[in-house]
């Protein structure tokens, strides 16, 4: 984008906003499976894995949290990703086919509400940005006060939200960069972790204090939280891709092994950290100083500080044009800036990484119905067929305009799903309400009944009419 106006980079975000509207051709698919799967994986992989990796580490031991992270994550990656062979079959964004779930303007509702609950992820990323450079300035002999903690957090947000706002250069640089340093950070992290200490003291490892089945289904709740709410950013990727079956293997992979491998470096790295000083850390850049040599703290300025700053271009830049592509009328870089607002706002507080299971959990109230409407409303319901005229908002098909652009049967079955998730757990008290459903996560809960709802609901004969106003225009 370099040499170009604003009016020219507005153009260019405009272009690819509508672009994301209209279906993707068999000739204009770009990526086979490898190619998707890096794709995907590269959105998977960041630093707060790390911190995800440290909070499973407070609740199970290193054996069961293996299994969550990676069993219990490609579980739930196998049923809550079947909705993307729709992506790749039709090629439109699962953003698309919601507008026959909530209609057009319920789908803007929605955007905004994930835009709430997700985007505090870059607050993740600003603090690990904050906090590596304090202890690589600390290794020097610099104490820096926590008022400029909060400082260098909002520089990263400023300088992510600096890159995007150069346009869609920045998905092209960040990304070559961003796989590959984070790729080279976990294999060193994991290196030096069971070369500090002895092997058995990682795979031994249990938390103290912890027993009973309570916190095992606290960290599957988590691994199914973590992933089911990646889903936002991913969108638009299964749609480039030349078959379903390299579009859904891709995504369950990508985020099923890929993205849990790097929560696993971050259960290593703190509970190798535990085991040298008696403290959990998921900051790479303490841990290769205390672990390893001060001088390798020095590789974490580009292998982790500079990480995040990319992976906040990046997430500005989908989300921008996520909203820009629901909001036709608002302007590119005012999105983005609003974003970068919200997020500074979250550093300024400084508690999302207090709150992070709190924070998981409250996410995967919205996603994990939002998936199940999804899958029961291609699979069950419209029996994936769907008016795509309508659905692109085409001058004369109105299918989905429901009630004046709501479809208050979708968006009161997300409600009903909150309730049910609610009704199970607390996440911010940490207070269990059922057990005897609390056996299901409230993650899992939510997204079975949700769905199951949303079904029967769908069998009564008024809603069906209400719900299949296309069966008359369908074009696919």
């Amino acid at each position: 984008m370099r040499g170009r106006t604003p009016e020219e980079v507005e153009r260019r975000i405009g272009q690819e906003a509508a672009f994301g509207v209209v279906p993707v051709l068999s000739g204009g698919r770009v990526y086979g499976f490898l190619d998707a799967l890096l794709v995907l994986s590269g959105y998977c992989i960041a630093t707060w894995s790390y911190t995800q990796g440290a909070y499973l580490a407070t609740l199970v031991g290193f054996r069961q949290l293996l299994i969550g992270a990676f069993f219990g994550a490609i579980l739930m990656l196998c049923i809550y990703q079947l909705p993307v062979i729709l992506s790749v079959r039709y090629g439109i964004d699962i953003w698309i086919w919601l507008r026959a779930v909530f209609g057009p303007a319920g789908v803007g509702i929605m955007a905004v509400v994930i835009i709430l609950i997700n985007y505090p992820w870059y607050a993740v990323c600003a603090d690990l940005f904050a906090s590596s450079m304090s202890n690589l300035a600390a290794l020097f002999g610099v104490v820096i006060p926590q008022g400029l903690h909060v400082l260098l957090g909002i520089a990263c947000v400023l300088l992510g939200t600096f890159i995007a706002w150069r346009g869609i250069g920045a998905i092209t640089w960040t990304t070559r960069i961003l796989v590959p340093v984070l790729l080279a950070v976990g294999v060193l992290v994991v290196m030096i972790g069971f070369r500090a200490v002895p092997p058995a003291a990682i795979w031994d490892y249990r938390p103290a204090g912890q027993a009973g089945i309570v916190p095992y289904l606290l960290s599957i709740e988590a691994n199914f939280a973590f992933v089911v709410t990646l889903v936002g950013g991913m969108a638009g990727v299964p749609r480039l891709v030349r078959t379903e079956r390299a579009g859904l293997w891709a995504g369950v992979l990508g985020q099923g092994l890929a993205g849990s491998f790097f929560v696993v470096v971050g259960a290593v790295m703190a509970i190798a950290m535990q085991h040298v000083t008696g403290q959990m850390a998921e900051d790479p850049t303490l841990m290769l100083a205390t672990l390893a040599a001060p001088a390798l703290a020095l590789c974490s300025l580009l292998l982790v500080a500079f990480a995040n700053i990319g992976t906040q271009a990046v997430g500005a830049y989908l989300y921008g044009v996520m909203l820009k592509s629901t909001f036709q009328t608002a302007r590119y870089r005012v999105v983005i800036l609003i974003l970068a607002a919200y997020v500074c706002a979250l550093c300024v507080w400084g508690r999302v990484i207090d709150y992070f299971g709190s924070f998981l959990t409250i996410g995967a109230c919205i996603y994990a119905p939002l998936a199940a409407l999804l899958f029961a409303d291609f699979f069950l319901v419209r029996r994936q067929r769907i008016d795509l005229r309508a659905a692109c908002g085409l001058p004369g098909h109105t299918a989905y305009r429901y009630s004046r652009g709501f479809n208050w049967v979708g968006l009161s079955c997300v409600a009903a799903g909150v309730a049910m998730s609610q009704a199970v757990y607390n996440p911010v008290t940490g207070a269990i309400r059922c057990m005897p459903l609390f056996y299901l996560t409230p993650t899992g809960f939510s997204f079975l009944g949700t769905g199951l709802l949303y079904w029967g609901l769908s069998r009564v004969p008024p809603i069906r009419r209400y719900l299949l106003q296309d069966r008359g225009g369908l074009t696919v």
